[in-house]
């Protein structure tokens, strides 16, 4: 079952609307998005055996709500539940499974959509492995994805949208050069009361002074 839903992912490519540099984005897909590795972890293509890993970790419902879902509990995930969901996360554009040291799943991370003719993405990652969390993993897999993203896409923006009271991940965004451009008030309506989100992004220029700066 798990190596029948893997096939849903061999699929996408990023739709190309200017001439010139954009034409190095022609393609981009899960197979020959380049594999990036980093201190502690991996982004690579999706695997037999990663499926099946992700329904073994379940829904948490920490991870859940930091997503802005509800559940008040965690949750038990068949194989067909987690190859619907990385499907969804995945959608066209780069995308890659995140692998620890040991190269076991523990989340996805994606630049999509990507609007070519703007030269800017969005960016999504998520760890889904409750045990991984806070250790550093999800900032050093949002590195790897810029430093793909404008080093070799030579894209100029990467945005992305995050729950206000998402202290952690507001923190890693901010570490990795995401800037706070602006406030969507009352977007979630959860436990009787409204909750806003953040929209975030980094430019080239500020992801080249950052690569460039003393470690």
């Amino acid at each position: 079952e798990a190596m029948r839903a893997a096939t849903l992912f061999k699929r996408g490519c990023v739709a190309v609307r200017a001439p010139g540099w954009c034409a190095r984005l022609v393609g981009v897909g899960i197979d020959d998005a380049a594999e990036l590795v980093g201190r502690g972890v991996r982004l690579r293509e999706l695997r037999d055996g990663d499926i099946a890993r992700r329904a073994s970790l379940g829904r948490s419902r920490e991870i859940d709500r930091a997503f802005g879902g509800d559940l008040d509990r965690d949750e038990a995930m068949s194989e067909q539940e987690a190859a619907e969901e990385l499907r969804r996360r995945f959608g066209p554009g780069p995308h890659w499974v995140i692998a620890d040291g040991h190269d076991t799943f523990i989340g996805v991370a994606r630049l999509a959509p990507v609007d070519a003719a703007n030269r800017s993405a969005r960016f999504g990652i998520g760890i889904l492995d409750p045990a991984r969390l806070g250790q550093g993993l999800g900032t050093e897999a949002t590195r790897l994805a810029l430093g793909y993203g404008f080093d070799r896409l030579g894209l100029h923006r990467v945005s992305l949208t995050v729950l206000a009271d998402n202290a952690r991940a507001v923190a890693a965004y901010t570490r990795c050069g995401f800037v706070v451009e602006g406030r969507f008030r009352d977007t979630l309506w959860r436990d009787g009361e409204w909750h806003d989100d953040l929209s975030m992004a980094i430019l080239a220029p500020q992801w080249k002074a950052q690569q460039a700066a003393p470690a």
